[in-house]
């Protein structure tokens, strides 16, 4: 009967520490949205409103730049950040300015897009309170 109890006990340990996992990898995958370029694409061909961040996740300054995202969002989770990873991307600046139609290639890159078109563009990373005033 001790075996049981045990085991029990040790099944409803795992349990719970399983539950904790789901629930975290649940709060980041709504808390931080990566598009695929495809994606992105259709968002602003259906001239949405969305705030996105483009970069490139070898490079140092966009991983430390996304961290500082995910510090803003678990403080305003009504805010939406959307990423999208330009790594595999030969020219990534080439791509920015087409994309956004812009002349600034800079990774990474932070746009606010109102109805399709670039309201605000900012270059470079941004600090936790010039990301907060994007969303004013």
């Amino acid at each position: 009967m001790d075996f049981f109890k045990k085991i029990g006990k040790e099944v409803s340990v795992f349990g719970l520490v399983f539950v904790v996992f789901i629930a975290l990898f649940a709060y980041r995958q709504v808390t931080h949205v990566e598009l695929s370029q495809d994606k992105l694409e259709e968002k602003i061909k259906d001239k949405d409103s969305f705030v996105v961040v483009v970069g490139s996740d070898k490079d140092n300054t966009t991983l430390n730049y996304k961290n500082v995202c995910l510090k803003y969002l678990e403080k305003n989770h009504s805010d939406k950040i959307y990423y999208v990873n330009l790594a595999k991307e030969n020219n990534a600046t080439t791509y920015i300015q087409k994309t956004f139609k812009t002349d600034d290639g800079t990774i990474p890159s932070t746009f606010v897009m109102k109805n399709g078109k670039v309201k605000v563009q900012k270059s470079g990373s941004l600090s936790y309170y010039r990301i907060a005033e994007l969303f004013k």
